[in-house]
């Protein structure tokens, strides 16, 4: 049930954007705390003793160059959907490579955390879709 409100949530917010192509980031909203979500859980696994993947230092400095640029860009009243895309496909993919290779979750705990790196990834692109069909 919580899952549908915020999907719900997610839609309306990408809906109720300002300019086409822009996500609300209301400090307190369901954006922001979904993307703040799939970034902790990033930042903990990373900085987990027992790495499941083992990131080279560069690797590791992009992708918390990422974490910070993706926090910037949620701290303002909107951000650019593209944008925020670019930004978060990498930790996305890190962050559901971290959950598959996680023994220690059980199905039903993967699966809820995977729905949030899903949401963002629907988000982004239906406000993508919309910024194109408004430019044409």
């Amino acid at each position: 049930m919580k899952n549908l409100i915020l999907a719900a949530s997610l839609v309306l917010a990408s809906c109720a954007s300002t300019s086409p192509g822009s996500v609300p980031t209301a400090p307190d909203g369901p954006v922001v705390r979904t993307i703040e979500r799939v970034l902790q859980r990033t930042e903990a696994y990373m900085a987990a003793p027992e790495q499941l993947i083992p990131l080279t230092e560069q690797d590791r400095s992009v992708i918390e160059a990422a974490i910070m640029t993706a926090r910037v860009m949620t701290s303002m009243p909107e951000a650019d959907g593209s944008m925020l895309l670019v930004t978060m496909t990498g930790i996305m993919g890190l962050h559901d490579s971290y959950l598959m290779m996680d023994l220690s979750l059980d199905q039903l705990e993967r699966e809820i955390y995977l729905e949030d790196t899903a949401r963002l990834r629907s988000l982004f692109s239906s406000v993508n879709i919309h910024a194109s069909l408004v430019a044409n």
